[in-house]
């Protein structure tokens, strides 16, 4: 198997089967990003594959130097935020206030009890607002005011939507440990 240097060196040159394994020995990777924002697993695949025309539009840009796997999850992200975007803009399904207004800030406390697959089932099943949200900020590690200028939408609602998904997350994660400490 040739190394990610030669493949990206034979996609820089057009060769559709470099492209091909490419796309196969990543997108399992850029897609479990795709679902942290998508609503459902179709929209996923769109932004995937958004993704990844616009990877392989732009390989020729790539510095041979550069972390090819950061580069291709920064652009899933963008195309996740700028897909986020188009749907605010359009006002499609964009549940922002889906929830009470109180705001409070809750910290999540690893649990035993508590998966990964668990979590990320939780956070799927937040709004749309909320989810791109704590995405951004909580697991990609983005500012506020970053996600202010990514998103289009203010400060106060980036401070807001994240303090409502942190306490949808806590009542969801409640609901299912006291289910499982009940049985």
């Amino acid at each position: 198997m040739e190394s990610d240097s030669e493949l990206i060196r034979k996609c820089k040159q057009g060769d559709p089967k470099s492209q091909a394994q490419l796309y196969n020995k990543y997108a399992p990777m850029l897609m479990a990003i795709c679902l942290r924002y998508a609503r459902n697993e179709e929209d996923a695949e769109d932004i995937l594959h958004d993704s990844f025309v616009k990877i392989l539009t732009n390989i020729d840009k790539v510095d041979e130097n550069w972390a090819y796997v950061g580069w291709m999850k920064t652009i899933v992200v963008n195309t996740a935020i700028n897909a986020y975007r188009d749907r605010i803009k359009t006002g499609a399904n964009v549940d922002i206030d889906e929830m009470q207004d109180v705001i409070e800030d809750v910290r999540l406390v690893k649990s035993d009890f508590l998966t990964r697959e668990l979590l990320l089932k939780c956070i799927s099943e937040l709004p749309e607002g909320y989810r791109t949200v704590f995405n951004l900020y909580e697991i990609d590690g983005y500012s506020h005011l970053e996600i202010t200028k990514m998103t289009g939408i203010s400060y106060s609602t980036v401070r807001s939507q994240l303090f409502k998904a942190k306490r949808a997350l806590k009542k969801k994660i409640e609901k299912y440990l006291g289910e499982i400490i009940e049985k």
